[in-house]
């Protein structure tokens, strides 16, 4: 698991764990009420327990978003041009090689259904990932920093090939 699923996981944990201290919390203030209720104790609590769980979520959403690999913006003048075409049950990708340090305009199209694209690293970490759909021309950018080969899978279930649905390309120095 690499670095960013870790710290997306552990965040997670820790949410979770203050959801269940939370809730353990309200269940044991339930069960001490004796007598008339406050209604209007109730009504405060309520809303320090909205606000709370309001902060968790945005400090998670911040704690998170940021390892989300997205893509880096449009092509610079240079870039490499890497058509990939998405078959039943395989990538049609061009032989040539990759270059290390320049940017990459990958050009995405199906020829049947849904595909995801998703590319890994030659230490088998996740880099990124890429909705193709069939009449649509999906642009992603990215810069390889590193060479080796580096591996496709598909990550959306295309049909009963779909785990078959793998390639390689060469990154070079």
């Amino acid at each position: 698991m690499g670095r960013t699923a870790i710290i997306i996981a552990v965040s997670y944990g820790v949410l979770g764990g203050f959801a269940v201290l939370a809730i353990a919390l309200f269940l044991w203030m339930s069960t001490q009420t004796r007598g008339a209720v406050d209604v209007e104790k109730l009504r405060e609590r309520e809303k320090t327990w909205f606000g709370i769980v309001v902060v968790m979520l945005v400090v998670l959403l911040f704690a998170t978003v940021f390892f989300t690999p997205y893509g880096r913006g449009e092509a610079s003048p240079g870039s490499q041009i890497e058509p990939i075409r998405a078959i039943q049950f395989a990538w049609l990708i061009p032989s040539k090689p990759l270059r290390a340090g320049r940017p990459v305009e990958f050009r995405l199209t199906s020829a049947d259904v849904n595909h995801g694209f998703a590319v890994f690293s030659p230490q088998d970490v996740f880099l990124f990932q890429v909705q193709v759909m069939p009449g649509h021309t999906q642009l992603y950018n990215y810069t390889f920093t590193k060479p080796g080969t580096y591996s496709i899978e598909c990550f959306e279930y295309c049909g009963v090939g779909h785990d078959q649905m793998r390639g390689t390309f060469r990154v070079i120095p």
